[in-house]
């Protein structure tokens, strides 16, 4: 079964491109615009990693990476946190994130980074 990866996205455009990247690496993405749709889905998913976005038209990512490793359910998911407004220095005092990218990202370095991060929890995983 593919890895499956939750992309928390406003900008229509950039989540296209970011779901056509991870799918050719061969994950299956799911894909949402807002905090409230993201919260309402994630456990029902249980993804491998998530993708998340600081500025969303409801909420910040960052909020929602440090929901995500602060409950019990959620905290071992991989997050990589992404942003154009933020110095990537500020988001890491916001948000125990393992990965931050700066927007606009490179396309192989998105994929390189996302495959590091879910080969990483495979093997902690399995220690």
């Amino acid at each position: 079964m593919n890895k499956q990866i939750c992309v928390l996205e406003d900008t229509i455009e950039i989540l296209e491109i970011i779901t056509i990247i991870l799918e050719e690496e061969q994950y299956q993405v799911f894909g949402f615009g807002t905090v409230s749709e993201f919260n309402a889905n994630v456990d029902l998913i249980s993804p491998d990693l998530c993708l998340l976005d600081v500025m969303l038209p409801d909420g910040s990512g960052l909020d929602v990476c440090r929901d995500l490793k602060l409950d019990e359910k959620t905290k071992h998911i991989p997050i990589l946190m992404m942003t154009a407004n933020l110095k990537i220095a500020n988001m890491k005092e916001g948000c125990a994130a393992e990965e931050f990218i700066a927007k606009p990202f490179d396309i192989d370095q998105l994929a390189a980074i996302v495959n590091r991060l879910i080969s990483d929890s495979q093997l902690q995983t399995s220690l």
